[in-house]
């Protein structure tokens, strides 16, 4: 019997979050350029990439200079404090574990380079407020990419446009028409309206002309 997965996608607020990653290569870097924005992000290592450099003087990031492989576990410990998610991403998988192993010993949570961590970080997508994660657990990494492009041929731009669109029409909606079911039945037809859709090539304006002209007809129709 296969062992049973137990991983949950979750999308999280990592506002005021602290994040350690450990190494200062391009796992790291990687690792750094996906968290920077959106929480506190610390990169600890003896030497670090020029990019991290660039973060860290953009203010994106901190770096903490230590020869990891030398560290007392009572430092490790210290900087791990405090941290909501940790990751060992140096080229030494003993090191590797040795961090993973401290940083367990808090519940901290943990993604692990080399290995199946408590935390899985996914290929993201992001359309603006549409944010897709892809993973396999690590079984293939040329699967994930490869759905990745796949998915990203089909989810455009425009798809930032639409949210936005619907989010405006929504709050229209709640003041000129009473019943629920009606208004998701206008949206969806806006969602599914090819001529919308296309006005986004021209502008956003364009778009909600048309899905406004919808509306109208709708209510039209209604009222008679």
């Amino acid at each position: 019997m296969a062992e049973k997965n137990n991983f949950l996608p979750l999308i999280l607020d990592l506002s005021g979050r602290k994040i350690v990653i450990f190494g200062g290569g391009s796992v790291g870097e990687r690792k750094a350029e996906l968290f920077c924005g959106c929480a506190d992000t610390i990169v600890v290592s003896l030497d670090f990439s020029e990019r991290l450099k660039e973060l860290e003087a953009s203010g994106q990031i901190c770096l903490s200079r230590l020869d990891l492989a030398a560290a007392e576990d009572s430092k490790l410990r210290e900087i791990i404090s405090g941290a909501f998610l940790v990751i060992p991403a140096t080229s030494s998988s003993e090191l590797n574990r040795k961090i993973a192993d401290i940083a367990g010993e808090s519940d901290i949570l943990i993604n692990q380079v080399d290995t199946l961590g408590n935390v899985v970080i996914p290929s993201v997508i992001k359309r603006g407020d549409l944010v897709i994660g892809i993973s396999t657990l690590g079984h293939s990494p040329a699967v994930s990419k490869y759905t990745r492009k796949q998915i990203e041929s089909v989810i455009t731009p425009a798809y930032s446009d639409m949210i936005r669109l619907q989010d405006e029409l929504r709050s229209y909606l709640k003041q000129h028409v009473t019943e629920q079911k009606q208004r998701k039945t206008i949206l969806w037809k806006i969602l599914e309206s090819e001529a919308v859709w296309n006005g986004f090539s021209e502008s956003y304006e364009k778009a909600a002309e048309r899905a406004y002209a919808i509306i109208s007809g709708y209510l039209e129709n209604f009222d008679r």
